[in-house]
């Protein structure tokens, strides 16, 4: 960096965000509330939290920010990083909705907070900002229908192709788009949406010929990361209670049915067991990293103490 302090905006917002859809929405709205402020956004992919922090303090040791927006970053396993964040000379306001403990704010006392795990970030910054534009409440709402998973909602489909078609995105060009927009559909969407209609049945279709889809009981495993959120939807409608999701990287997705009987207390055992915190992603659907080297042998072994913990925690 060659700008000085002396030259630098100290009223440049900071700006610390998810990489997914939902992050694009608290974007958008920060954007439209904001657009005259300058900005510096970061971006996380939860695995690199620490290496962000370290960035953005470095930032504010070098510049001098003022303020930091931190939306739909969940630091339910990774307080240190927020501690650290908290410790800057910023003020922080924080805009989330994953699960945290009930005590888990109590050591952040100046720090500004809109918690609500009912809602996604997206809408919740729509709400904290007082936004009012009808479009853009409209796309806010529709992000919140996927982010919450709200698959009984008859914008659901809607909201799965929304995602797609974000993912061929980054998310500054996303926004850049609607914005220009004024958060109506691109002109590109229905070439895109259809390709990826296309793309899609193609996938699935090679995902049960290779046999890299098990089905045993009311548990669906799936080895790949391509088009999982409509094998999950799929495997939901028929019945299944959980899908789990494990990749070459060691990432591994348990995907809840929300129509299933299993009670809150259950689910938490469940995160509690597979993960070590019961507060970690949503009620219905988690995601971690494994411990262990993701090869073949150890990624079979965490399915199988994924699906024991399936049969422990909700008996």
């Amino acid at each position: 960096m060659n700008e000085t302090n002396e030259t630098h905006d100290v009223n440049e917002l900071l700006v610390f965000l998810h990489n997914d859809l939902d992050a694009a929405g608290c974007q958008l709205n920060i954007e439209h509330k904001l657009p005259q402020i300058r900005k510096k956004y970061w971006y996380t992919n939860y695995s690199n939290i620490p290496e962000i922090v370290d960035e953005i303090e470095r930032y504010v040791n070098q510049f001098g920010n003022k303020h930091l927006i931190i939306a739909d970053v969940s630091f339910s396993d990774n307080k240190d990083s927020l501690r650290r964040l908290y410790n800057l000379p910023v003020n922080i306001t924080y805009i989330d909705h994953h699960l945290y403990p009930d005590d888990f704010w109590d050591e952040f006392p100046n720090m500004k907070i809109h918690y609500d795990k009912s809602k996604c970030a997206t809408l919740l910054c729509y709400e904290y900002f007082k936004n009012t534009n009808e479009n853009l409440e409209k796309l806010s709402k529709l992000i919140d229908v996927y982010d919450i998973w709200q698959h009984k909602h008859k914008h659901f489909s809607i909201s799965q192709d929304m995602n797609y078609y974000f993912w061929q995105h980054d998310i500054s060009t996303f926004c850049t788009k609607l914005i220009s927009n004024n958060y109506n559909i691109p002109s590109d969407w229905k070439q895109i949406i259809d390709s990826y209609h296309t793309e899609r049945d193609e996938s699935i279709r090679k995902y049960n010929d290779n046999k890299l889809i098990h089905r045993a009981g009311e548990i669906t495993i799936v080895f790949g990361d391509d088009f999982y959120n409509e094998i999950v939807i799929d495997e939901h409608n028929k019945g299944k209670n959980f899908v789990i999701i494990a990749n070459s990287y060691g990432i591994v997705r348990v995907r809840i049915n929300q129509d299933s009987e299993y009670t809150k207390e259950q689910l938490d055992n469940l995160r509690l067991a597979t993960t070590g915190t019961k507060d970690i992603g949503h009620l219905h659907a988690f995601t971690y990293k494994m411990n262990r080297q993701p090869n073949f042998e150890n990624i079979m072994a965490e399915i199988q103490k994924i699906t024991n913990d399936i049969e422990l925690s909700c008996q």
